[in-house]
């Protein structure tokens, strides 16, 4: 069934339309991946299709009562709100359905079986939403994008900007929808982070659209792309990389025939012009009012417009020896200790990608490589002479006054504005983009004078934090191309897997107040954490097994006592009352399906019985909860 149609949109800027006669169709059950260059329109094509935004011509078409999930939604973060308490509350639509839901049992018990009939709806609503156990929902989504139990009850207030983007998807991804709209969801998140949605979109009972850079994850997540590119959508069937190979098939394709229709056009006209005036005028004639029907290929744009992108091609240091060394190395930040005895070397010639979770010190300890800061503790050698240049993720090296073009004179005011301009039109800042001020530059555009400004210098060593955030998928092609060809040392910060996996030749995990390297690279660092997680897990499971047969065999020794505080202690007991919580759950299942079964909701003493046996359930299950929760 179609959730929500757009049918040749127009959405203008001033003079400019930004989508012109677009059309999509979301579908039940739809994967769709959303990919296009910088300002092609992805997002305002998202917000049309969300609702929040009106197109100036077009019709948007969605179900009746169609329920979507997007971040224009996002409730304020007040001050004095935890992390928990506002993932909780999410967006009120579980607040709305409960009250709604209390509100038709009155009429219901009367007997009014239109009331019968909204309530089974609405439970059905709630039910599908995770509105039964919403609690363990929000604290294992926050779990899933890196939120520590200990960090759920901190104040939003106090939160990072990245830290509220992954909250904010957090409300998004346990607020009940039949169509979930994300808007480049992995910014922000590391690899673990990544993978759980990734895990949660391919689970996802609704319809999901997400705008994404991220091959890997539009890889592993869509099952269609859309193209957003000169106004309209292109829909492409599968993964990215089947897209990315039957669009350069198309590409392709229609070349050849552009070619062979010209030739022949070519060749008409020249039969045309000899015989027009001589005594084959008939012939000519006739050719030429077919060539005047016949419907012209365009010619294909191909490729997407790309960043040329280097990084200089010649650099100080002898492949194989050593850029920088850390020993014994201690990193802390706020007086909190982030890395404990750090050790890491970094080879010239080499890519060295420094992954690990978020908040494990990454970044920190790159900018103690780059030489801004100290360390705690230990040592951090560098070559002689070693030419590093640092790009920051909050870009904090761009000036706050000034238009693009400025920017970029500031580093050197010796060089001309033509060379200047050349310089720009390289990262596609062209004509008047360059008179833009910085203040009013996108994150994307951002992103891509930083990159601009940082490749008007010579460095040995680049120290690259997250450089791929905010590039579409063409400028992340062209930053890989660029570390492919540059012959220096590179230690890059990025959870672009796609990434590390082509330009990286070794990885450096942070975790738990350490450094490991892998030398193989991203292939052996996940494997080797996945293999140590399995063990660890097994290792649980083996040590719940020796408590459990501990436990009988402590219950068949006669004499034992009950605690005076009347909590049980006795594992066995326990394990009985978490059987009991099941069983409970499972009867209030059936309970709730029996509700929704139209012989019973048509009958109002039945449906009476019914929910006064959920009633009792629910309080038993209370009780459970109770018992398991204050357990000693």
């Amino acid at each position: 069934m179609t959730l929500v149609t757009l049918d040749k949109i127009t959405r203008r800027f001033g003079e400019f339309a930004i989508l012109d006669g677009l059309s999509l169709r979301v579908d039940e059950g739809d994967r769709i991946g959303v990919v296009g260059d910088n300002g092609a329109g992805k997002t305002t094509m998202v917000r049309i299709l969300a609702g929040v935004d009106d197109a100036d011509l077009g019709q948007r078409n969605p179900r009746r009562d169609l329920r979507i999930a997007y971040g224009a939604q996002m409730p304020a973060m007040p001050k004095g709100t935890t992390i928990h308490d506002l993932v909780m509350r999410g967006t009120g639509e579980h607040g709305v359905l409960e009250t709604r839901m209390r509100a038709l049992e009155g009429r219901m018990a009367a007997g009014d079986e239109a009331a019968l009939r909204e309530y089974g709806e609405l439970q059905a609503a709630f039910e599908a939403g995770g509105g039964y156990e919403r609690k363990h929902r929000v604290e294992k989504v926050l779990s899933g994008l890196g939120f520590p139990i200990a960090d759920m009850q901190k104040d939003v207030a106090v939160l990072s900007g990245g830290e509220k983007s992954r909250v904010q998807l957090a409300i998004l991804m346990t607020t009940p929808a039949d169509l979930l709209l994300l808007d480049e969801p992995t910014n922000h998140l590391d690899l673990q982070g990544i993978e759980f949605v990734e895990d949660f979109i391919q689970r996802y009972p609704g319809a999901v659209v997400v705008v994404s850079h991220d091959r890997r994850f539009l890889d592993n997540t869509a099952t269609s792309i859309v193209e957003v590119a000169d106004g309209v959508a292109n829909r492409w069937k599968g993964n990215f990389s089947h897209y990315s190979q039957q669009r350069d098939l198309a590409l392709l394709t229609q070349a050849r025939q552009f070619k062979n229709q010209r030739e022949f056009v070519e060749k008409e006209m020249d039969y045309i012009r000899r015989n027009m005036a001589g005594r084959m005028s008939a012939q000519a004639k006739g050719r030429l009012k077919r060539l005047q029907r016949l419907q012209l290929i365009e010619k294909p744009k191909g490729n997407r417009s790309q960043m040329k992108l280097t990084f200089g091609r010649t650099t100080r240091g002898q492949q194989g020896q050593t850029a920088i060394e850390c020993e014994d190395v201690r990193v802390s930040i706020g007086g909190r200790t982030l890395i404990e005895h750090g050790e890491m070397r970094v080879w010239f010639g080499e890519v060295t990608a420094l992954l690990g979770r978020n908040g494990a010190g990454k970044t920190t300890l790159l900018r103690l490589l780059a030489g801004h800061g100290q360390p705690a503790g230990g040592s951090i050698r560098r070559a002689q002479n070693l030419r590093i240049g640092y790009f920051s993720q909050e870009k904090n090296d761009l000036p706050q006054q000034g238009t693009v073009l400025e920017a970029l004179r500031d580093l050197d005011r010796t060089v001309d504005e033509r060379t200047l301009r050349d310089h720009l039109a390289l990262f596609l800042f062209c004509g008047d983009d360059v008179e833009k001020p910085v203040a009013e530059l996108s994150g994307g555009e951002k992103q891509r004078l930083s990159l601009a400004r940082m490749t008007r210098a010579q460095f040995d060593l680049l120290c690259l934090d997250e450089p791929t955030n905010h590039l579409d998928v063409a400028g992340t092609e062209g930053l890989e191309q660029a570390l492919k060809e540059f012959p220096g040392t590179v230690v890059l910060i990025t959870h672009d897997r796609q990434l590390v996996e082509s330009v990286a030749d070794r990885v450096a995990w942070v975790e738990d107040g350490a450094i490991r390297t892998f030398d193989q690279g991203l292939g052996q660092c996940l494997r080797v954490l996945a293999e140590e997680r399995s063990a660890a897990r097994a290792a649980e499971s083996e040590e719940r097994d020796r408590a459990a047969k501990k436990a009988e065999a402590s219950a068949a020794e006669p004499g034992r006592k009950a605690i005076e505080t009347g909590k049980v202690r006795n594992p066995l007991m326990f394990q009985k009352l978490e059987e009991r919580i099941m069983t409970l759950e499972a009867d209030i299942e059936g309970l709730r399906a029996a509700m929704l079964d139209p012989a019973n909701y048509a009958s109002a003493s039945k449906m009476k019985e019914l929910q006064g046996t959920e009633a009792a359930k629910k309080a038993e299950l209370a009780d459970a909860y109770a018992q398991w929760e204050n357990w000693q």
